[in-house]
């Protein structure tokens, strides 16, 4: 239910009617009438205004005590990425503040020749471990 914003009181409406019949100081039927209607309309909408009013403190009110009762159903998940020195990846995923899950994604690494390196004791060429993908293609698995 929709009310309106009227801050009239009661008292301002009576004292408004009295002023509207304390002008019509003509004593002809139709203003005696006319002022006597005014006055009783007056009570009649002040008594409304107050029964609008009373219903619309009672659903704020309700409306406050269901905010205060009702929880929060949907759970917080959050995802945080840690980039590691070796090139892995860990990723932590939070529910409600505390770890749910840790995946951690190793390197792609494959052997390839160390031309720089010295020579092994038998000869040959050290052989040293590079990433095969690239950071972005990481992310994409």
């Amino acid at each position: 239910m929709s009310a309106w914003n009227i801050t009239a009181p009661a008292d301002l409406i009576a004292s408004l009617a009295q002023s509207s019949i304390s002008q019509s100081n003509k004593n002809t039927f139709a203003a005696v009438n006319s002022a006597g209607f005014n006055s009783d309309y007056a009570k009649i909408l002040a008594a409304q205004l107050a029964q609008v009013d009373n219903e619309f403190k009672e659903s704020v009110q309700n409306l406050s005590e269901e905010n205060l009762t009702t929880e929060n159903t949907m759970p917080v998940i959050e995802t945080i990425k840690r980039f590691r020195p070796d090139g892995s990846i860990m990723i932590t995923t939070y529910k409600d503040g505390s770890i749910d899950s840790t995946t951690k994604i190793k390197p792609h690494l494959v052997p390839t020749p160390d031309y720089s390196a010295p020579k092994t004791p038998e000869g040959q060429t050290d052989i040293k471990y590079v990433q095969r993908f690239s950071l972005g293609e990481l992310l994409m698995l």
